[in-house]
């Protein structure tokens, strides 16, 4: 919940400013000296000559917002709410049941797509194909998944009454807790009976971990080339992706970072590979943490890059909690590949073999009914590894 800051604070604030200022003259911080009067007074003539009531946190929060918003595409502000939900966001996890959907307008409900393993939805019978006709007795006919969605955060540490219509035509209704759950992004699978797919949604808390335990997976399964799908991850964490690349990687640099000052530093991966054939699959939405594992196995000859032109983002961020509530999530390194390339610069990485989806394919691709035995993308992934 947001704080509702009064005008008696706002004046505190104001008073703030103007000691903030006082100490940038002594220190001799002149730059930023005139940008600070101008937002005290900014804030003074709301303060005193403003016709209307206003919300005095809300102004503050949109100030803050639209000056992050200036920086880059990547920096930007959130108050305590978006604070909150950054946190969990960047620990995989969200307040739900546990599934994955998608709207199926032809059957007049949401179809549940996937259940996360002993999930609360998966722990309460449901199903990946089971149809969702109602929740809290409201018809999901007309719904989408936002809506349902809010229905169910909105019994969060309670039970949200679904009900479903089964595969095999049986309809019930199911109480299912409304909990935390862990988003686990990572997922896996052997095709053509020896190459290991593994898609990876992002490079949050976790990720690293679970992909490494999958390729172990898939190894015992029998896998001798591997396809790694990082299609829409929008990136995460830099252990996470270490932890990665270093089990692909011979000895050598990783990529390399350059704060603010142009000091570089090298993250490198020890002496041990994996040394078999790979492919990255890549799209427009591949970003960060995601088009760098696609451009540093490819600098290594590790892997051929297959699908769409990324994002091209080479800066990473870290989280700043501010005085007063909320934070700032700001660009503070430059990251390159080995080979010292920027993608951000370059306009992002475009892949050894380009193939895209039509709409349909990226519709069904958006909801998680492409198989990938019918999408071109890993098609061409596995034609390029000879599989």
């Amino acid at each position: 919940m947001k704080k509702d800051r009064t005008k008696l604070e706002l004046g505190f604030l104001i008073g703030v400013i103007a000691a903030a200022a006082v100490v940038l003259i002594l220190c001799g911080g002149f730059g930023n000296l005139w940008q600070t009067a101008r937002f005290a007074q900014f804030l003074r003539v709301v303060d005193s000559r403003y016709v209307w009531d206003y919300d005095a946190d809300e102004l503050t929060d949109t100030a803050l917002a639209a000056a992050a918003y200036s920086l880059d595409d990547w920096s930007y502000y959130m108050d305590d709410e978006d604070y909150a939900a950054y946190g969990e966001y960047q620990a995989n996890q969200y307040q739900g049941i546990g599934v994955t959907v998608a709207k199926d307008t032809q059957a007049g409900g949401i179809r549940i797509v996937q259940t996360e393993k002993d999930g609360p939805a998966q722990l309460a019978g449901l199903a990946a194909g089971d149809l969702i006709l109602a929740a809290d007795g409201q018809s999901a006919a007309d719904m989408d998944t936002d809506g349902l969605r809010a229905i169910i955060q909105a019994d969060f540490g309670g039970q949200v009454r679904l009900t479903v219509r089964h595969e095999d035509g049986t309809e019930e209704d199911v109480d299912v807790s409304c909990q935390v759950v862990y988003d686990d992004p990572v997922s896996g699978q052997l095709l053509r009976g020896h190459v290991g797919y593994i898609a990876i949604e992002n490079f949050h808390a976790g990720a690293g971990g679970e992909v490494l335990d999958m390729i172990d997976t898939l190894l015992d399964q029998g896998a001798d080339c591997f396809v790694f799908d990082v299609r829409d991850d929008p990136g995460g964490q830099v252990p996470e992706l270490t932890k990665v690349l270093d089990r692909l990687l011979p000895e050598g640099t990783i990529f390399r970072q350059t704060d603010k000052s142009g000091r570089e530093t090298l993250v490198t991966s020890d002496d041990q590979s994996l040394d078999m054939p790979m492919a990255v699959i890549v799209n427009g939405e591949s970003c960060s943490a995601a088009e760098l594992l696609a451009a540093t196995l490819r600098e290594y000859g590790k892997a051929v890059v297959v699908g769409e032109r990324t994002t091209g983002k080479s800066r990473s961020q870290v989280t700043y909690e501010l005085w007063g509530g909320g934070a700032l999530h700001l660009s503070h390194n430059t990251y390159l590949t080995p080979n010292g390339v920027d993608l951000y610069a370059q306009g992002g990485l475009v892949p050894d073999v380009e193939v895209g989806l039509d709409e349909e394919q990226t519709r069904l691709y958006a909801t998680g009914w492409l198989e990938p035995e019918e999408d071109p993308q890993v098609l061409a992934a596995l034609e390029a590894l000879g599989a």
